[in-house]
């Protein structure tokens, strides 16, 4: 028996770890400017470890609504889930090595412990970034879904030759395929999207759609700003197009990182 779909992570949840990520980014560069006294930063080191539990715990919750939503059922959704689920391990990493930093410090090892603050700050490496990757391709995921539905209704796909596109072309196709997209015209003639800001198409790609057929600019009440919409040609491509998995994606832990000793001395029995 198969289960309906749950919703997935919506954009609200995806801002507030973007923050998440930079406050507890903060806490851990201000431990390392800033050593302070023991008694003191202890306290922030506790905090900072508080916040970062905190931090994977709604990771690790964003993971899960998306593996439970249809996000699986689109290479755009898989390839948010994989990113969310590198969060949720570099997140818990760097929760744990701050909890350890915690314990150096209640024994004294201040060595041990600032070892270990700069290598929970290295899991957090470019975390902010790979949000702003998963909010793109969950944003891509909706758009593909919508052209099905679009396509179906509109039972195109048989009458003309489809258009062939590049995996950047059919990447700006879906995140366009919902017709919430706005661009901005340059003196210059160069575009932009500036909604939603997730999108990430270049100039170069939305001149390409346009130059395909496969959308289309609408003038809005602001000067210089268009809305977007996929024409039938472009919905065609998009459902038609073979989608690339993404081997490029953001690497939120640079290399591996080890604590060369971070073993504390056993304790006698009593």
């Amino acid at each position: 028996m198969t289960h309906p779909f749950t919703p997935g992570p919506i954009d609200e949840d995806l801002w507030a770890l973007t923050q998440y990520l930079l406050k507890c980014g903060d806490l851990l560069d201000d431990l390392t400017r800033q050593p302070g006294e023991a008694p003191q930063r202890l306290a922030d080191t506790i905090r900072a470890g508080s916040s970062l539990y905190r931090t994977s715990l709604h990771t690790g919750k964003l993971l899960a609504q998306a593996s439970l939503s249809d996000a699986a059922t689109t290479v755009d959704g898989q390839e948010a889930i994989t990113v969310l689920r590198r969060l949720t391990e570099a997140t818990s990493n760097a929760a744990v090595r701050a909890s350890d930093a915690v314990s150096a410090l209640a024994h004294g090892d201040t060595a041990s412990a600032n070892e270990l603050l700069e290598h929970s700050r290295a899991h957090l490496y470019r975390t902010p970034v790979a949000v702003q990757d998963v909010s793109s391709a969950l944003l891509r995921h909706d758009g593909y879904l919508y052209a099905q539905k679009q396509a179906a209704w509109e039972n195109s796909g048989t009458s003309t030759p489809t258009v062939k596109v590049s995996e950047a072309q059919r990447r700006g196709l879906a995140a366009f395929a919902r017709g919430e997209a706005v661009v901005h015209e340059g003196a210059a003639g160069t575009r932009e999207v500036i909604a939603p800001l997730s999108a990430h198409i270049r100039g170069t790609t939305i001149d390409a759609l346009i130059d395909k057929g496969l959308i289309s600019l609408t003038p809005l009440v602001q000067q210089d700003r268009y809305g977007v919409q996929l024409t039938a040609a472009g919905v065609q491509a998009l459902v038609s197009a073979r989608p690339v998995r993404n081997c490029g994606l953001v690497r939120t832990t640079p290399t591996p990182v080890r604590a060369k000793d971070t073993t504390l001395p056993a304790r006698p029995r009593r």
